[in-house]
């Protein structure tokens, strides 16, 4: 019997090729770009300094500075066997300004609560995920509030009100930067690895089935130590930065999509 699995591995490697979101079984790969997502979008303008401060060498704000944060709500997802998670991602409009130039959103911290995408997206893909709690937020359609948290800390809340149908998006999702960093063991301080990637729209795209859009606002809590030994550099640093002028809160349901195996290193 031949091995159902690609040749992708990942820690522990003894066991063979591992699955995951780009490597299903055989019988399982018609389901690789089977999910359903509900997701909200918001935005502030806040001060360029700090913004700026975020992101990596060779890259600029792109426009006014506004910090966005957008909750995805996963269900039924193929490679998790019709399992789900939800995600917390932060971005920033933001230019490249490498070899090329590419206009898109850079994102320094992603939130999920499911150690499997945290797992396979660090290693593969060099997202910078990291764990938290994210209920499920209270959701009627025309309005939807809910929070983060870790180990019972409160850090981040969101709101969106008065979400009303609107006609569906027909531009394409701008494309995503992050900054890939590994520490070298026995080395610390240095790195094995640190290098930018994008992420691209391409296809197969997710199907929108509906929009919603409205007014919103977010909000982080700074933290001690005590809060989140190892993540309080990270939410206080989003929560020092002034948040005005909220933009609209954008509340998408979409089906399929791309599993970003296209995303490449930036030279």
């Amino acid at each position: 019997m031949s091995d159902p699995l690609g040749e992708m591995y990942r820690m522990p490697v003894g066991f063979g090729p591992a699955p995951g979101p780009r490597n299903l079984p055989a019988s399982q790969r018609h389901r690789r770009f089977d999910k359903k997502a509900t997701s909200l979008t918001l935005s502030a303008v806040t001060e360029a300094g700090p913004l700026a401060a975020l992101l990596p060498a060779r890259m600029t704000l792109l426009g006014e500075p506004r910090l966005e944060i957008a909750v995805t709500l996963l269900s039924d997802v193929g490679w998790l066997a019709g399992r789900g998670y939800n995600i917390v991602m932060v971005r920033i409009p933001a230019r490249w300004e490498g070899g090329q130039q590419i206009a898109g959103h850079f994102v320094p911290v992603v939130w999920e609560n499911m150690a499997d995408p945290i797992l396979t997206g660090r290693e593969e893909l060099g997202w910078p995920k990291i764990f938290a709690d994210i209920p499920a937020p209270d959701d009627s359609g025309a309005l939807m509030r809910g929070s983060a948290n870790w180990d019972g800390f409160r850090f981040l809340e969101f709101a969106a009100e008065e979400l009303e149908h609107a006609p569906l998006p027909d531009t394409a999702p701008l494309p995503m930067l992050f900054r890939k960093y590994i520490p070298r063991t026995g080395e610390w301080g240095t790195a094995d690895i640190d290098q930018m990637t994008v992420v691209e729209p391409s296809p197969p795209a997710a199907e929108i089935r509906s929009c919603r859009v409205g007014s919103g606002r977010f909000s982080f809590a700074a933290a001690r130590w005590e809060d989140m030994p190892t993540q309080y550099p990270i939410v206080s640093a989003l929560a020092a930065l002034p948040l005005g002028d909220f933009g609209p809160a954008v509340r998408l349901e979409t089906s399929g999509g791309t599993d970003v195996s296209g995303q490449r290193i930036l030279r």
